[in-house]
């Protein structure tokens, strides 16, 4: 059996496994062809623009393989490589990606999930049903595995021992002839052997077109080191000195365990870190390098790739960083030299609070009516807290002062939530963490390391979910009393208590709030009661008054005048949490929605706080049953958790339909993981279900006035769709 494999992502790190695997099961291994000017003209193949370059060339290699005859993918669903750690969401979601964007079977795609996290018996069990699909026995399959192992292993030391580039190893070891030029890049190009150049970033960048050949243009000037050429014990040192490097996603781990090794043991003279545009997990370690570069005075230039990227312009910048690198390394190697030499700025704080005072004084970042909680558990006579403050447009220009350019919104906006908290006098921060595939986890870390560069002085307490118990229970508690000291637990369990309440009450009252503002005579009573209902809440000092002032609103709801005429079109939002429950984030989206002159709509989310509260944290029945309700909607589309509500955000919409839902919005932020890879599975979803989607994708620069005419011309298109089928109904009546 023919079986293609895509020049793509894990080929440049697994091809050598897959090889062996294939070959010893008895298929043909049939390789893309290398990446060129044709492969870029076909990026149209994937249906979206959002995902990064590595993900986008997927597509028009994989239409490659189906035009050379291939009878199967071969794409393996890369989980996790360890028990610590994940692999990055395009990884996980890739193959689902593939399968509906070029609209292929699904036995087609051959993607056994290779996941060593949990039970490594189901990874194996995943290779056989592959080898199965492929017609091969169990023994086959075991034996295939082994030898594969085996030779990856070997490739990967024999490229450490003898120095090779991934290329170079894949043309000595493994059989894969890669394109050698014949004339320099720069013919005017002085070769400086005891320049040192550590080149850290994906393979798949580096060494595709895409990267402009940045490790041979490179070595025409200096000596260039790679992170194949660092042995792995090495690496994992490297991470393990570092409180964050363990969990990294995988090939992250590789990037920065060889760039601190490089900078541990003074083995390079300057860094250069080259990722796609919209690379998540790089906008994470590109925080982590640039301190631990800073911190060693090593230079650090950060290259950012794409279909549009310029040669030209790409090759003057690292021309002109070798110039300074090389200065910076003679003026380094001087005996008389011994102040640190620092290459990077930081953006000062606006305002720089005095020194730590004894006392805890609590800053938090909050979303959605979930303040009113959190200003309940954290507040009070408990101990003194700043805030909750409310996110208005300077909160994001503070957060955007700070952060990475290719990082979500809501790490932005928290983060400036926090710097209007710490100049407000709070000297402690509190953040939620537990790393998974996406990079909420990794926000608190982040936060510290951009807020202390900027010259603030606090403490971070990062609290992460006590389950599973037996693991995580007691770091909680820890965390818990970091916070509010030795405060009786009886008042702690009572606060937090009453904080859920409120959370829940202000939950319920907004589905109300959203159904009446479709129905309501008066535009605007709803919303009167419901700001009401808030101030009430913010009050309320026991679960008594809690309840009476929802049996308060539920009463003033109950009088308000609706509307004759039909029943209000019906709308879904979906997407990333933030993005869905933040009101200044979405800019009002549910209010828009529901405020429209001439067509009423009822709003209809599932994805809160509270939700994922209740299935993750209580696992309550319902909650369990709806979300595998939803699963088994997304599976035929998307069978892996690729993180945040990714996966939540495919099923919703397979369910849309039969549930009475006339569209479906996706709110999400600029260069969210997650539903980037849902929006790409999407097309097929709402195609074959034949639900309209509209897609909003917010940050910063989000226009309000552009959003509102986006949102009345889809509510317009789906009240013509509405009529459409009413007629059409009524005609089949007849």
């Amino acid at each position: 059996m023919q079986v293609g494999i895509p020049r793509v992502l894990s080929f440049f790190y697994y091809f050598p496994f897959y090889k062996t695997f294939l070959e010893e099961i008895g298929c043909r291994v049939i390789l893309s062809r290398p990446t060129s000017s044709r492969t870029l003209e076909n990026l149209s193949l994937c249906p979206t623009d959002e995902p990064c370059i590595s993900v986008k060339l997927a597509f028009p290699h994989c239409a490659e393989l189906l035009e050379r005859g291939v009878e199967r993918l071969f794409l393996p669903t890369l989980v996790s490589a360890d028990r610590y750690s994940f692999y990055c969401p395009k990884h996980i979601g890739l193959p689902a990606m593939i399968r509906s964007g070029l609209d292929l079977p699904r036995d087609f795609v051959i993607a056994p999930e290779i996941n060593w996290r949990l039970d490594p018996s189901r990874s194996m069990e995943a290779l056989f049903e592959a080898g199965r699909r492929l017609g091969a026995s169990r023994k086959v399959v075991q034996d295939a595995f082994y030898l594969a192992w085996r030779f990856q292993s070997y490739f990967t030391r024999t490229a450490v021992q003898q120095r090779l580039t991934y290329p170079q190893a894949l043309e000595k070891l493994a059989g894969v002839p890669f394109f050698h030029r014949r004339r320099p890049y720069n013919p005017r190009a002085v070769f400086n052997a005891a320049l040192r150049v550590g080149v850290v970033g994906h393979s798949y960048i580096l060494y595709d077109l895409i990267g402009h050949n940045l490790v041979e243009r490179l070595k025409e000037h200096a000596t260039v080191l790679v992170p194949e050429m660092v042995p792995r014990r090495e690496i994992r040192r490297s991470l393990e000195e570092a409180v964050y490097g363990k969990e990294l996603w995988s090939f992250e781990q590789i990037i920065l365990g060889s760039a601190l090794y490089w900078l541990k043991t003074r083995a390079v003279d300057c860094l250069i870190l080259i990722g796609p545009f919209e690379c998540g997990p790089e906008a994470v370690i590109e925080v982590f390098l640039e301190e631990e570069a800073e911190k060693h005075g090593v230079p650090l230039l950060i290259l950012t790739v794409d279909e549009q990227t310029g040669e030209a312009g790409l090759v003057t910048r690292l021309e002109a960083f070798l110039d300074t690198a090389a200065e910076a390394a003679q003026w380094r190697r001087d005996p008389g030299h011994h102040q640190r030499q620092h290459t990077g700025s930081t953006k000062p704080a606006r305002f720089l609070p005095p020194p730590l005072p004894e006392k805890r004084v609590l800053g938090f970042p909050t979303m959605g009516h979930l303040s009113i909680a959190l200003a309940t558990i954290f507040g009070g006579d408990l101990v003194n807290t700043i805030g909750p403050l409310p996110i208005t447009r300077r909160t994001a220009e503070l957060g955007a002062e700070l952060t990475p350019e290719f990082i979500c919104y809501p790490m932005t906006v928290t983060i400036g939530q926090m710097r209007q908290c710490l100049e407000a006098g709070a000297n402690t921060l509190i953040m939620v963490g537990g790393k998974g595939r996406c990079r909420l986890g990794w926000y608190a870390e982040l936060q510290e390391a951009l807020l202390k560069r900027a010259g603030y002085e606090f403490e971070m307490v990062t609290i992460n979910s006590p389950l599973p118990l037996q693991q995580n229970y007691q770091p909680f508690v820890e965390a818990i009393k970091q916070i509010l000291g030795h405060l009786p637990p009886q008042k702690l369990l009572y606060s937090a208590l009453l904080g859920y309440a409120k959370a829940a009450a202000a939950e319920k009252a907004e589905a109300a709030l959203y159904a009446l503002r479709a129905r309501e005579k008066r535009r605007g009573e709803a919303d009167r009661c419901f700001k009401r209902l808030e101030r009430s809440l913010k009050e309320a000092a026991s679960l008594s008054s809690i309840k009476e002032a929802l049996r308060q609103f539920q009463a003033e709801t109950s009088a308000i005048v609706l509307a004759e005429g039909p029943p209000p079109l019906k709308v879904r939002l979906i997407g990333e949490i933030y993005a869905v429950f933040e009101h200044f984030v979405n800019h009002e989206i549910a209010r828009t929605l529901g405020s429209l002159e001439d067509i009423r709509i009822e709003v209809q989310t599932e994805i809160t706080v509270l939700n994922w509260f209740r299935q993750n944290i209580l696992h309550t029945p319902a909650s369990l049953w709806r979300h595998r309700q939803i699963a088994r909607a997304a599976h035929p589309y998307l069978e892996n958790l690729v993180g945040g509500h990714g996966l939540d955000s495919v099923g919703l919409t397979a369910l849309a339909p039969g549930e009475g839902i006339d569209g479906v919005i996706h709110l999400w932020p600029f260069t969210c993981m997650p539903e980037i890879i849902a929006q790409s599975i999407l097309t097929r979803v709402v195609r074959e279900k034949e639900i309209p989607l509209l897609t909003v994708i917010v940050n910063e620069q989000t226009g309000e006035a552009g959003l509102q005419t986006r949102i009345e011309s889809f509510a317009h298109i789906l009240q013509e769709r509405k009529a459409a089928r009413e007629e059409k109904q009524t005609c089949l009546a007849f």
